[in-house]
Parts: C-alpha cells; structure tokens; sequence
C-alpha cells in the first residue's frame, strides 16, 4: 500500500492515493447523481501544496459501462484554469478496495462545512414554481434562474458577480459539451458574514464526448464532428413553460452576452488570452501516467478534436451576435 499520497506526478498533475483517508462519518456515500461517490477527509501530514489538509474532499467513480469517465472531471479542471472559470480542483485518483484497485476523480468541496451552508438551486426553484419536477428538472430554466439570482442580488448580499457567473457557466458548459447542469449541480453558499455567494461550477463528468466509444468515431471527419457538437444542448430551457426543448450550447452564450456588451467584451477577452496549445499540453501529459484505467492518446485526441471545434464554433456564434 502505498503511504505517501502522491504516486506519481508531473508538473501540476498528480496522482492520488486515498486509500488511507478518512470516510465522512455524515455523508460516507452521496446519493445524488449517476456515479458512485463518497466524501473522504484529507490527513493532516499532506505533502502536495495543492491538496489542503483536514479537508473533505469527493472521491467520484465512473460508470460502469463508461469506466475512463472519471478523467473528464480532471480535464474540465485544466480547461477551468486557461479560460478563467470557478471550478472545483480535480485530481485523477486510485483508492484499493477488496475489489482491487478503484479509479476515481479526486474532487475538493467547495464551501467550509464547519462555517458555511450551500443550497442547491433545485430548493429554490421548488419555492419559485410549485409543481417543480425536482426528479427530470425539466422546468429547470434561465429566466427563472436569471430572476432568482437577481434576488439574492437584492435581497441576501450577493457576493458574486452574476453576469459574470452566467456568462461563465455559459461559456464553460459549451467548451466542455456539459449536458447535465441540472438543479443540483450548481447553488448559493451561505458564509459566516451573512454574505452569500454563488458556487463554483462543479460537477463536469457527463461532458467532453465522455459516452463515445473511440471505435465509433475514430474515422470521424471535422464536419461530423461539428455536426454532433452543435446538436448538444444545455440542461437548461429558456422558460419554464418550455419543458421539452433544452437550450443549445451555442445558442445559451450568444443569449447571455447579448444581455450587456461588457459581458460580451468579458467573454470575448478569456478567449483572446486563452492558451490553447498550453492546455492540450498539460491535457496530454495524463496519457503519461501508469494507472488501470489509463487516459489513453486515443481518448485524448477525441476530446482534443473536441475542444478545438467548439471553441470554433464559440468564436462563431459571438460574432453572429453582431450581425
């Protein structure tokens, strides 16, 4: 067994080793979401600068049929830090079970436990629409969502800035192809100064063409791909009464930024900075490293074409808003 809780690392990636954490004696196993997952406290001795110490943090498996899944939580977070957005820090992780060795996410929480409260969106929009379908989410919706965080503007000192948010969840959602930001998948953090703020964007697995398997689409051309990248829609819709149509991708960042031309410079910036060659580098040094569920070159270079058509297709549809 391995004591040091780093196994391997290269430059900022690293691979973790939880087997010796601690279990959350409150929340052991997490029922929310398709994915097996359990909260895990860091130890005190942690030797990595990045990791923090007594800390909880979620170990996220894949599913089954889908068992490389888990490196998209990872990859979502590289992309998070080249163009600018609030996302939780995901490390690649390995825990021994009788089983044998179990692959995971390694994903730290978001809010301190001890001194803050986080409500997920889904409790306020049950408060907003009273027959709110809390299981599909299917009136889960932006004019709802625009309207609500307005009022924690007004009403419960809004720490964050909410254009900013929107346009981020926009922009972050349609560069990894996120399916899944349902209502429990993003909320409002209460804090100890009876400020609130809204979270990070957390939860990124169901994304990056994660449910494709690499011998349907290795003969894939750029047209294809566009093609399957431009039918993905967003969890949410544009009203509440529109339960049956999900918002395209595209579509949601041309809607948010067409709200305030500063929003639109905002977005437009991150991409003008972004790195694109930096962040497929630090994404392929996971092909390095050695563990039973690998990120392999081939996975790598599906998400690679990925990442380069949406952010076409990005740039796109900011210059259709002029038209």
């Amino acid at each position: 067994m391995i004591q040091n809780e780093i196994v391997w690392e290269y430059k900022l990636i690293k691979l973790i080793d939880v087997t010796n954490w601690a279990g959350d004696e409150h929340h052991a196993i997490f029922p929310i979401g398709a994915r097996d997952k359990e909260m895990l406290w860091s130890p005190l001795d942690v030797t990595h600068k990045d990791l923090k110490p007594i800390w909880p943090y979620l170990f996220k498996q894949s599913i089954y049929r889908y068992p490389d899944q888990y490196w998209t939580e990872v990859i979502a977070y590289i992309i998070s830090k080249y163009i600018g957005v609030d996302v939780p820090k995901a490390y690649p992780a390995i825990k021994e079970s009788n089983e044998g060795i179990i692959c995971g996410s390694l994903i730290e929480w978001f809010y301190d436990v001890k001194t803050e409260r986080f409500v997920h969106a889904g409790s306020y929009f049950k408060r907003i629409i009273s027959d709110f379908d809390d299981k599909s989410g299917k009136q889960h919706n932006l004019i709802d969502m625009m309207t609500f965080i307005r009022g924690l503007a007004i009403n419960a000192s809004l720490k964050t800035d909410r254009l900013k948010w929107l346009a981020d969840m926009a922009l972050f959602d349609s560069f990894i192809g996120n399916t899944d930001r349902h209502q429990e998948n993003w909320g409002v953090i209460f804090q100890n100064d009876d400020k609130t703020r809204l979270s990070p964007l957390f939860d990124n697995g169901t994304a990056l063409g994660h449910e494709r398997f690499l011998n349907k689409v290795k003969d894939w051309d750029d047209n294809r791909i566009r093609t399957y990248l431009i039918k993905g829609c967003h969890h949410l819709r544009f009203s509440r009464e529109n339960t049956k149509q999900r918002i395209p991708h595209f579509q949601l960042i041309r809607g948010i930024v067409s709200v305030d031309a500063t929003i639109k410079a905002y977005v437009q910036q991150k991409l003008d900075n972004l790195d694109l060659e930096g962040m497929l580098a630090e994404i392929h040094t996971l092909t390095e490293i050695k563990v039973d569920v690998p990120f392999s070159n081939e996975r790598f270079d599906w998400i690679r074409r990925n990442i380069i058509s949406r952010l076409t297709l990005i740039r796109e549809e900011l210059n259709n808003d002029n038209n």
